[in-house]
């Protein structure tokens, strides 16, 4: 039985090149909207549809989109894939976002296109008809500070490097940065964005691994990056049921999401973050201002009914005899220390600026290796041995 295509589109070469590429395998019937017509009635009059192709172009994207949308809420077990004359990132990035499988570009890859459409269509029979937003259980491990910094982004950012390095390159990382600095991990990483993390909660009932491939910003290290937009001011506004539900499905796509997260996000983000998390890392230094913040996230946390069992403190810049140690502090947080990590301030500046990170500019930097250990037993699946925090002398004496 022949596959029946329909192309909405107002140039009738979309029609021939996919009936040419697709041969006798195939039928592929011309839609031209005119102004006011119900697009989706006008699909639904023809009968058995088994994929739909919409073009997109500058004058029609958000129509375009709309029409996929309103589609797919009626028809979603039809794929749909997005057709442009060129890979315009706005129109990938639109047609990916309202529910199409794939996108096309006239004339490109024709030698293989037949194989593309045979691929998409398999893939779409041998779907499940409805699939748990968790059938694969990826680990969220969350990194919190009460008062934002862009320790906090650079903690997150080496640490999923860190799993990366550690779990091998197969796995699949994502860093989900909702700290503030807005954007400081992607500019840590030298990765500018189109596709920011709020816009991917707004998008958490259509995420999916298309989506994921088309939109995600990636690091040459394989390490996938959402961030909050750089040039947002003032404090992120987020739907946290739409942020869980964005846990729930990445967890599905995902071996790892580092979340970066700090005081700034609505109380009830945090909670969710911290009840879905593997692990939740609070991050703090041994001032008293941090310090003190930190105890009051942690109790806010714990007044919601947050379970802290599975939290541990990592204490950032840490100083011997400043005053402040980190066993102390951990006393005081009621956790357990899983790190206490020195830093050079030299190699931190340099990596922030450079958009390299630690591992690539200084693997033997304190830091560095403080974090790869700190990965490594986060993912291995056995407690976290407590952390004894190392000066100068004692990793001479190889303490």
């Amino acid at each position: 039985m022949k596959t029946q295509a329909v192309v909405v589109s107002s140039d009738p070469v979309y029609q021939f090149w996919l009936q040419n590429a697709a041969g006798a395998t195939m039928d592929v019937a011309l839609l031209s909207p005119s102004g006011g017509q119900d697009v989706v009635a006008l699909i639904e009059a023809r009968g058995r549809v088994d994929v739909l192709f919409v073009e997109f172009d500058s004058q029609e994207v958000a129509q375009r989109a709309a029409l996929v949308e309103r589609f797919l809420e009626r028809h979603w077990q039809i794929p749909v894939v997005g057709l442009g004359a060129d890979d315009n990132p706005q129109w990938v990035l639109a047609a990916m976002r309202s529910g199409a499988r794939d996108f096309f570009v006239l004339r490109r890859d024709d030698a293989t296109l037949s194989l593309q459409i045979g691929r998409l269509l398999r893939r779409s029979s041998t779907a499940p008809a409805a699939q748990p937003a968790a059938q694969k259980s990826g680990k969220i491990l969350g990194v919190v500070s009460a008062h934002p910094g862009e320790s906090i982004a650079f903690l997150a950012e080496h640490l999923a490097l860190g799993i990366l390095e550690v779990q091998g390159s197969n796995e699949r990382v994502l860093l989900l940065d909702l700290a503030t600095p807005a954007g400081a991990a992607a500019i840590f990483l030298n990765i500018n964005t189109t596709y920011s993390a709020l816009d991917a909660i707004n998008d958490a009932y259509r995420c999916d691994q298309s989506l994921v491939d088309t939109a995600f910003a990636r690091h040459s290290s394989g390490l996938y990056v959402l961030s909050l937009p750089e040039d947002l001011l003032g404090q992120p506004a987020m739907d946290s049921g739409e942020l869980l539900k964005l846990l729930q499905v990445l967890r599905s796509l995902f071996s790892y999401i580092v979340v970066a997260l700090d005081g700034h996000l609505p109380l009830s983000a945090l909670v969710s973050v911290a009840n879905e998390a593997e692990r939740l890392l609070l991050l703090s230094d041994q001032s008293i201002l941090r310090s003190r913040h930190n105890k009051h996230l942690l109790r806010a946390l714990r007044l919601e009914g947050c379970v802290l069992d599975r939290a541990g403190l990592v204490v950032d810049d840490y100083r011997r005899r400043l005053g402040l140690e980190p066993k102390n502090l951990a006393e005081l947080f009621e956790l357990p220390l899983f790190a206490a990590l020195p830093i050079d301030p030299s190699n931190r500046a340099v990596s922030m600026n450079s958009g390299e990170p630690l591992y690539t500019l200084a693997r033997k930097d304190t830091y560095a290796l403080g974090v790869k250990k700190l990965a490594a037993s986060l993912t291995s699946g056995q407690p976290i041995p407590a952390a004894s925090p190392q000066g100068f002398l004692d990793r001479l004496r190889g303490a």
